[in-house]
């Protein structure tokens, strides 16, 4: 009877004391607390500002978060230009630049700011129907990677001085 005890002791010891230990946690300093997220983009009929608002509000806040004074300011700028010419003057593919322009505040003030750049490119044809479904396609492609490249770089902060949220 002792012998079992002291095997399911002995077993429930060895399951317990596992070496895994993650060396990443979800956690982060700002998931208690609210961002605010305000895009801005000089073009009007593209939905670029408002899937990166949602892309960044999906990863940066929860639905458990606190009010705070946290803000994240982006501007987008969309940069479409020839990749190359042919003979005949035309050419077969246009590049698409993506620039974000970027400042974190919180109640105190300026946190970070920076920009982060992108491109992509894709077929130019002579149906205009094609040419604005691979633009918009493109387009998306690249804020999806640019607003997951700016949540990464404010969940990572690590600021010169207390932040106050």
């Amino acid at each position: 009877m002792k012998i079992k005890i002291l095997y399911t002791i002995f077993f429930a010891y060895f399951l317990s004391s596992c070496a895994y230990k993650p060396l990443y946690k979800r956690s982060n300093f700002f998931h208690p607390h609210n961002i605010k997220i305000v895009v801005k983009s000089k073009d009007k009929y593209e939905n670029n500002a408002s899937i990166m608002k949602l892309l960044l509000d999906e990863k940066l806040n929860s639905k458990s978060s606190k009010a705070s004074n946290l803000k994240l300011v982006v501007s987008i700028n969309r940069k479409v230009s020839n990749m190359g010419i042919n003979k005949d003057l035309s050419s077969d593919a246009l590049m698409l630049m993506v620039q974000a322009n970027y400042i974190f505040m919180d109640k105190k003030g300026q946190l970070t700011s920076g920009m982060l750049k992108n491109t992509g490119s894709f077929n130019y044809t002579t149906n205009n129907y094609a040419n604005i479904v691979s633009m918009e396609d493109t387009s998306k492609k690249l804020i999806k990677s640019l607003s997951n490249d700016l949540a990464d770089l404010i969940l990572a902060l690590s600021a010169k001085r207390k932040v106050i949220p």
